[in-house]
């Protein structure tokens, strides 16, 4: 697998992400801790081809372009065959010292195969370069999702950042130190 940065004009790559997946623990915060909560929908669909709203491809299209042009890089993970296998957006200098991972997605056939650790991983080494002291991360408030990210050393973010909760106030946010 290769991790590479790709161009601005590749945020259409994110047509071809399969975010669908079946839920069985979701959480939420509470009390200054994470807490499961009822599973909200258990199965995840695909990206809206068609549409606009929230969950649509041309909504992410949007969202990535916007992150992009304000300095954010967007990476791609490819299989040995070129095929992408996921992609995620780091603004290594989303403020001073804070980088902020806006997305990573990894299409459902590809899970379980590293993909999401080398973006993790591209993407910390992106905010350290930049001089980022930690990581802001606004986590789908899903059992794989926030597992993921914990097994990463993030923890609950506290306080939570005011401009990157409001817009995604059902996440769960966590950063990660980037020290050492």
């Amino acid at each position: 697998m290769k991790v590479r940065r790709l161009e601005p004009s590749d945020v259409a790559l994110v047509a071809s992400i399969d975010r669908s997946e079946h839920v069985e623990v979701q959480y939420r915060v509470g009390d200054g801790r994470l807490v499961e909560a009822p599973v909200f929908m258990a199965d995840i669909p695909p990206w809206d081809r068609d549409g606009s709203g929230e969950h649509s491809v041309a909504s992410h299209i949007a969202f990535c372009s916007s992150i992009v042009a304000d300095g954010a890089a967007l990476l791609g993970a490819f299989d040995d065959d070129g095929e992408l296998m996921g992609l995620a957006t780091v603004h290594p200098k989303f403020e001073p010292r804070l980088a902020w991972l806006a997305t990573l997605h990894v299409s459902r056939a590809h899970r379980r195969r590293g993909a999401a650790s080398a973006l993790w991983d591209a993407g910390v080494a992106l905010a350290r370069e930049a001089g980022a002291r930690s990581f802001y991360v606004s986590a789908t408030p899903t059992g794989s999702a926030v597992g993921f990210y914990l097994s990463r050393g993030c923890r609950l973010a506290d306080p939570v950042h005011p401009e990157l909760f409001t817009r995604e106030p059902e996440d769960i946010h966590l950063v990660c130190l980037l020290d050492g």
